[in-house]
């Protein structure tokens, strides 16, 4: 099982990278054997907050990984972004 911390940001036309993920519209933690079942996760618990109004929106997970002692601060990996967009059909 792996933690990732996932930061959601709108997909907006023309914006950087660094621009969308100033600012996210959520950031959480999710636990998965990969990160894929972290994205499928994190899509159906989103899946019900914009099921009025669809829009296009951009998930990055970062790998989490424990301190090497039992207290201490959590290290996080290289970013692995993925896209999300609802449809009428969600």
């Amino acid at each position: 099982m792996t933690t990732y911390v996932y930061y959601i940001a709108e997909r907006v036309e023309g914006a950087q990278e660094m621009q969308r993920f100033a600012h996210p519209i959520h950031v959480g933690i999710v636990s998965a054997p990969d990160h894929e079942a972290a994205y499928t996760a994190v899509l159906e618990d989103l899946r019900p907050t914009f099921a009025d109004a669809p829009q296009h929106l951009e998930v990055r997970f970062e790998v989490l990984t424990p301190p090497r002692s039992g207290a201490g601060v959590w290290r996080h990996g290289k970013p692995i972004d993925t896209d999300i967009t609802f449809t009428s059909a969600d």
